[in-house]
């Protein structure tokens, strides 16, 4: 089985799951809640805030539908079948971690369309005002949605139950997340998106490789 096929697989479980369509319509729903909650942001644009919000809750329900993902398969010997067939572990695993991150990618761009949608009815200026900002902070999101859903790959991978990996997740997974955002804010506003992006995709990586590592090696 090719890694594509895994992908589409692994995709199509994904999209059609309760949580996944609960995610698409719930995170553009609590951005309205908050606006209406917190109408005045001060300086900071609303979509700004909107990355940060979804960032925290998208991210954290995507680790934990990976890792949970991951463990029951383990746990219900799931794995065992591929075990004749010529699948490499790693693309169970990239497979999964693809699904997972473009379907969480959709809810963010969905939020984010009711931020910048906020900003420009809310605010004087034109739509080019506001599109630089939006288009920042969805960058952000990815980066560090992309870090949730690599930690959950990992905490899945390591973890024996999946009680374990929620609060492996909760309580490190949530703030190792949060390293591409404030880790750039240190150094000023220069350059702040492209340090969160690589630092981003960087942490993505090194997760993910060591979440391979464990794969392989582990007795299925």
């Amino acid at each position: 089985m090719s890694l594509s096929l895994l992908f589409k697989d692994e995709l199509k479980g994904f999209y059609k799951s309760k949580v996944m369509i609960s995610l698409w319509v719930g995170l553009p729903v609590v951005i309205l809640l908050f606006h209406l909650v917190s109408p005045d942001t001060g300086p900071i644009p609303f979509s700004t805030l909107t990355a940060i919000l979804l960032a925290s809750l998208g991210g954290t329900l995507a680790s934990v539908m990976i890792t949970v993902s991951i463990v029951n398969e383990k746990n219900g010997h799931v794995y065992d079948l591929f075990l004749v067939r010529p699948v490499r572990r790693m693309d169970i695993l990239v497979a999964k971690f693809f699904a997972v991150y473009i379907c969480i990618a959709i809810a963010a761009l969905l939020a984010l369309a009711i931020g910048f949608a906020y900003d420009y009815l809310s605010m004087s200026g034109s739509p080019e005002m506001f599109l630089r900002p939006t288009l920042e902070s969805f960058v952000i999101s990815l980066s560090m949605l992309a870090v949730y859903s690599a930690v959950g790959v990992l905490i899945g991978v390591a973890s024996p139950s999946v009680l374990v990996g929620v609060i492996l997740i909760i309580f490190g997974g949530n703030q190792l997340s949060a390293l591409p955002m404030v880790l750039p804010a240190f150094l000023g506003p220069t350059h702040y998106v492209p340090l969160t992006l690589i630092l981003g995709v960087v942490l993505t990586v090194i997760l993910l490789t060591a979440a391979i590592v464990v794969f392989n090696r582990k007795k299925l």
